[in-house]
């Protein structure tokens, strides 16, 4: 018993690793160029043991979009709490998943290029977790819109997409010995983009009441 029990513990201790890798090979060879043998031997272990954690490449490609999106999620209810008015909670979240997005250009190029190789019900829901970022963009701006603070002409539905396609381009471009650091391309993009909503400027961020 205490042999199986120690086996496991091994197992879940590899996943991270096994993950790591997958991430790696998936972005530098892409994801049809990446095998299940290249991630086993990354990871120093037989390939029949990766079937302890998945059953398929595709259920690891699947894996690296969710554990993607859930970060989305996390960054979307801490932009919530983080301000009481509309505005400064796009703001928040703009910068937030800018920044993550600029420390994970690997998971972010993987989700958006490869994801699209998923079928069937994981293809389904990677489009589901798009249309949810899509639509508490839009919540955010038609809310502001609402409080006069984003110009009246400005469509939420139009401005979210521009949104989300700049923050989509960024694995594209940015690079991480460039000029600048990952929190100040974020507060360029968050500030450009907000001084594109309201007229003539966003005011200031103001601090959630205690």
């Amino acid at each position: 018993m205490a042999r199986a029990k120690d086996r496991t513990t091994d197992r879940r201790n590899r996943e991270p690793e096994i993950i790591a890798a997958a991430i790696e090979l998936f972005h530098r060879k892409g994801y049809d160029g990446a095998s299940l043998q290249d991630v086993a031997d990354m990871v120093g272990v037989l390939k029949g043991s990766l079937y302890h954690y998945i059953s398929s490449k595709e259920e690891l490609l699947a894996r690296i979009c969710v554990e993607s999106h859930r970060q989305s999620s996390e960054i979307m209810e801490e932009s919530l709490a983080a301000a009481d008015n509309p505005l400064d909670q796009l703001r928040a979240f703009l910068h937030a998943t800018a920044v993550w997005y600029l420390t994970n250009i690997e998971r972010v190029s993987i989700y958006f290029n490869e994801g699209k190789r998923l079928t069937g019900e994981r293809l389904e829901k990677v489009h589901a977790q798009g249309r949810e970022f899509h639509s508490f963009i839009r919540s955010l701006i038609d809310k502001a819109r609402t409080e006069e603070q984003v110009r009246p002409e400005v469509d939420p539905r139009v401005a979210a997409q521009l949104i989300v396609g700049a923050l989509n381009s960024i694995p594209t471009w940015y690079r991480p010995d460039g000029l600048y650091s990952p929190e100040e391309v974020a507060g360029i993009y968050t500030d450009m983009t907000l001084a594109s909503l309201c007229n003539p400027t966003p005011p200031p961020a103001r601090k959630k009441a205690s």
